[in-house]
């Protein structure tokens, strides 16, 4: 395996502080982060992206693809600091443990978020250039004007 291709949910602020962090690791296996309701991802990988993404997904350049707890276990492989922990969860001892932790934090995310001041990629980008993405009548459905 070569290269990971990171599909998140950049409308959800703790995937895009989770986004960010792998983005600030030394990684052995190059990560590839995308927005998984993007061009790029809907065109690369039609059956995998999604508006509403529920988890976190990881394609392998060999096709493989690893959805919630092993997603996030993949994405600590590849990083340098972390793939000792990886092989630790992916343990049957450990991964019950990191399931729970991963499915919990999953439904709750949204909510954790605001609680937690962790802001989106898209409120980011909003947030520097103020109107953008108003084009596409985005902020109308999201009751802004």
């Amino acid at each position: 395996m070569r290269s990971l291709t990171v599909l998140y949910d950049a409308r959800c602020g703790l995937c895009s502080k989770a986004r960010r962090w792998l983005e600030g690791q030394k990684q052995i296996v190059p990560l590839e982060l995308l927005a998984a309701d993007s061009e790029d991802a809907r065109r690369r990988f039609p059956s995998l992206s999604s508006s509403e993404p529920e988890e976190l997904v990881v394609v392998s350049d060999e096709g493989d693809v690893y959805r919630g707890p092993e997603a996030w276990i993949a994405c600590l492989w590849a990083l340098q600091d972390y793939r000792e922990w990886s092989f630790r969860f992916a343990r049957p001892a450990l991964l019950p443990l990191a399931r729970g932790i991963v499915e919990w934090v999953s439904t709750r995310r949204h909510r954790l978020s605001p609680a937690l001041g962790m802001m989106s990629d898209q409120e980011i980008a909003l947030a520097v250039s103020p109107g953008a993405g108003c084009g596409d009548g985005g902020c109308a459905k999201e009751g802004k004007s």
